[in-house]
C-alpha cells in the first residue's frame, strides 16, 4: 500500500504531508447513519499545528480515499497527538431541519438538502421513486435523508447507499458497486464469526393500515408467510401508510416488505488482510465451506488498520 496522509490547517492555510509522523492510523467507514472517520496518532512536530476543522486527507497512491475535518485533538504526555477526523457527512448528522417534501426523490432530497446546507454533491444516481410525502420535523438532516433511501427500498426493492466520495456527497445503486474480489476459503480472510438470527429484521407478518376519511375507520391490509408464523411464531410488523396511496399500491408496497422482511438476518463479522478497495456499502462474495456459505454480502462496516495492513468488516446478506 501506497499510502499518504496529508493536512491542511484550516487557520493559516499550510499544508504538511504527515505521513511519517504517524504512529497508528485506523480507516473506517460505515454504511449508514455515521461519517466515515480516520483515526491517527501522530508524533508532536512543532511544525504541525493542528485544529479543529483542518483538512486531512487519506491518499492512496494517486486515488482519493477519505477527505474529512478533524473534530477531536488528544494530546497526552507522550509527545503523541491523537487525531479523529469526520467525512462531510459529519455535518449531516450535526444539523437539525424540518422538512416538507412532496412527490420528491430520494436524491433530489438529498440534492435539496446540501444546497441548503452548503455541502459539495458528486454523483447523485436517480433513485427511480417518487415519495408521495415527507414531513420531517427538527429531524437531523443525515435521518431524513435514509429515511427517503429506506422509503424507496420499501417500495421498490432498490437500496441505494449515501456516502462521502472523497470530498463529494454520492448516491450510489449498490447492484452498481460490487467488488471484483473475493474473500474467503485461501484468500484474504484470517477469521471470522458467522450469524443467523430472526431477531433484527425479520417478520413474517406485515399489517399496513390506511385512515378511510370516508368511514371514520382504519382500512388494515395483512400479508402474511403462514409457514414461516409456524416455525417461528408470529413477527409483525405494522405501518400506517400515507392516505394518497391507493389499494394497488398498498398491495405492493405490503408485498415488497414481506419479501424483504420475511427471512432470517445473515451477517459476517470477519478479519482479513487489508485490500483498500473495501469499503461500507459496497458488496463483496463471501466463500467459507465450512459454513456452506457461497454468497454476496453487502459491507455494513468496515475498518482498516493501515499500519498492520489488515482489515475488520462487518456485513450482511444482500
Amino acid at each position: 500500500m501506497a499510502i499518504s496522509i496529508l493536512y491542511q490547517n484550516n487557520v493559516t492555510g499550510a499544508a504538511h504531508d504527515v505521513t511519517t509522523l504517524i504512529t497508528a492510523a485506523k480507516w473506517t467507514t460505515k454504511r449508514s447513519g455515521s461519517p466515515a472517520s480516520l483515526t491517527v496518532t501522530a508524533i508532536v512536530d512543532g511544525a504541525v499545528v493542528w485544529n479543529p476543522g483542518g483538512i486531512l486527507v487519506l491518499k492512496n497512491g494517486s486515488t482519493g480515499l477519505f477527505y474529512g475535518y478533524v473534530v477531536k485533538i488528544s494530546q497526552s504526555e507522550k509527545d503523541q497527538v491523537q487525531i479523529t477526523a469526520y467525512d462531510q457527512t459529519w455535518y449531516l448528522k450535526k444539523n437539525k431541519e424540518t422538512y416538507v417534501f412532496t412527490g420528491k426523490r430520494a436524491d433530489q432530497i438529498v440534492k435539496q438538502i446540501a444546497e441548503d446546507f452548503k455541502l459539495k454533491t458528486g454523483t447523485l444516481a436517480n433513485t427511480g421513486y417518487a415519495i408521495p410525502s415527507m414531513i420531517e420535523d427538527g429531524q437531523t438532516l443525515f435521518d431524513i435523508a435514509l429515511k427517503a433511501i429506506d422509503l424507496t427500498l420499501i417500495n421498490t426493492g432498490k437500496m441505494f447507499v449515501l456516502w462521502d466520495d472523497f470530498g463529494s456527497l454520492a448516491i450510489t445503486d449498490v447492484e452498481t458497486a460490487k467488488l471484483d474480489l473475493f474473500v474467503g476459503d485461501g484468500s484474504l480472510a484470517t477469521g471470522y464469526t458467522y450469524d443467523q438470527d430472526i431477531d433484527s429484521d425479520t417478520y413474517n407478518k406485515i399489517k399496513l393500515v390506511k385512515d378511510n376519511k370516508t368511514t371514520g375507520k382504519r382500512d388494515v391490509y395483512i400479508y402474511q408467510d403462514s409457514k414461516n408464523m409456524t416455525l417461528w411464531g408470529i413477527l409483525q410488523d405494522y405501518e400506517t401508510v400515507d392516505e394518497s396511496m391507493n389499494e394497488a399500491q398498498i398491495k405492493e408496497r405490503g408485498a415488497k416488505m414481506l419479501e424483504l422482511y420475511n427471512r432470517p438476518s445473515r451477517s459476517f463479522s470477519l478479519n482479513a488482510i487489508a485490500d483498500l478497495s473495501v469499503r461500507a456499502g459496497r458488496v463483496l462474495y463471501i466463500g467459507i465451506g465450512a459454513v456452506g456459505v457461497k454468497s454476496f454480502f453487502l459491507i455494513e462496516e468496515a475498518t482498516h488498520d493501515l499500519l498492520k495492513e489488515t482489515m475488520t468488516l462487518k456485513l450482511k446478506v444482500v
